[in-house]
């Protein structure tokens, strides 16, 4: 018994990075992308979700099993393959650091607006909720984004589950005469696919930040899990990825799929028909839980990427810098120091494009997800190589199945992009 009970307190004990993982995860590919699916194709996407989810698996887990073993984050296993690597990497970042913080910060805003009623354009609604974020990850860092994700996960949990059992309960809604599914092989459906996959749970990019995150984690708090409570933080957030991405898809499957309504438009216009589909079906009563449930899940989600990605780029920048990373007073302060620059500018970069953008939101998260999944090949392929290394400790190493996995998943990744680039000059 007090075996067991000390098990449960070091499993406690090592939660947080993989919760943010799945906070970063469930904005886009989950409340946008899987919700979609589900009004536009019904439930076509169920095994399409799960099959990308079960083979983009080890892709992920290499990054917390990384910093497990090394105690740094997978940039040091690519500086270890070459600078090139490197260069690779932070060029991804770069493409969609603005786009991405840009989108969600608008949906953000966009039914921030929708359920408060705020009178604030929400263009600039978009830049005080950036701004607000902006500061408090600079105040609280790291631990206070750890303890606000974590309540985020329970609301979201709450809320959701709430919204989810109402549509259960009441069942599809019932097809318009001469309803006609469109195609997910053309068109705005084979659009939707591959953002969906290049998406889900997140871009590859995540594992990444994953691996960053638990290296923070343990230098920060103190307290080196063992790979056993590390994979077991990475694990409960990728099932909570995956129950919410099904739980979502049946959501839109129910209430809007067979109507003839599309979920499409500016970040306002895409909150207002989210919002107004759920509560003309389930009634009146379940308008402030489901603005409750995708507000915080949006919101879980900027703040995430809004760490995620300056935290990412700055750990580029260190590793070209300093010939070998170490945890140093020197390297240490010039993390803190460029995070402290590269936070606000990719606010306001994210900012920026979505004021000046001629595009709706759907329309710039499409383009930032298609990009992460024509790239996601090459990082799942460097994340393979890190623990695939010589020096890397064979006690981390993954099992014979694992690897086999990361395998078929990547062919699979570079099938599909193959198939959409040959269908684009098509």
């Amino acid at each position: 018994m007090v075996k067991n009970t000390k098990k449960v307190v070091q499993n406690l004990k090592a939660i947080g990075p993989g919760l943010i993982f799945a906070s970063t995860a469930i904005g886009t590919s989950h409340l946008v992308l899987s919700t979609r699916a589900g009004a536009h194709h019904g439930i076509l996407f169920l095994g399409i979700i799960l099959l990308a989810l079960i083979l983009k698996y080890p892709l992920y887990e290499f990054g917390p099993r990384f910093a497990n073993a090394t105690g740094y984050s997978l940039l040091k296993g690519y500086k270890d393959q070459g600078k090139w690597a490197i260069w690779l990497f932070m060029l991804v970042i770069f493409i969609s650091m603005f786009a991405v913080t840009g989108a969600i910060s608008a949906l953000s805003a966009g039914l921030l607006a929708s359920f408060t009623k705020i009178s604030i354009p929400v263009p600039w609604l978009s830049g005080i909720i950036l701004l607000i974020t902006t500061i408090l990850l600079l105040i609280g860092g790291f631990m206070g984004l750890d303890v606000i994700i974590k309540i985020i996960a329970i609301v979201l949990v709450f809320t959701v589950a709430i919204a989810f059992m109402a549509v259960w309960n009441k069942g599809p809604v019932p097809p318009i005469k001469d309803f006609q599914p469109p195609s997910i092989w053309e068109g705005a459906g084979l659009t939707l696919l591959i953002s969906l996959l290049g998406w889900m749970p997140a871009g590859m990019e995540a594992s990444t930040m994953n691996s960053i995150w638990t290296e923070v984690k343990i230098r920060q708090s103190g307290y080196h899990p063992t790979l056993r409570e590390t994979l077991f933080d990475f694990r409960l957030g990728y099932v909570f990825t995956t129950v919410l991405a099904l739980m979502f898809l049946i959501i839109g499957a129910f209430t809007v799929y067979g109507s003839g309504e599309l979920l499409e438009g500016s970040a306002m216009v895409f909150s207002k028909k989210l919002i107004a589909v759920f509560t003309s079906n389930l009634g009146q009563w379940s308008y402030y839980i489901i603005a409750i449930a995708a507000f915080t899940t949006i919101y879980g989600t900027l703040l995430s990427i809004l760490d995620a990605f300056p935290r990412s780029f700055v750990r580029g920048l260190r590793v070209m810098v300093f010939d070998t990373p170490s945890k140093n007073e020197e390297q240490l302060g010039f993390l803190k120091k460029w995070y402290g620059i590269v936070l606000p500018v990719t606010a306001i970069g994210g900012f920026v494009l979505f004021y000046f953008s001629s595009a709706g939101m759907v329309k710039t998260l499409e383009m930032a997800t298609i990009l992460s999944f024509v790239l996601a090949p090459i990082i799942g392929y460097l994340n393979l190589r890190c623990v695939l290394s010589p020096n890397f400790p064979k006690t981390h190493r993954p099992p014979t199945y694992l690897i086999a996995l990361a395998y078929i998943g990547l062919i699979c990744m570079m099938a599909f992009a193959i198939y959409y680039l040959i269908s684009l000059l098509g």
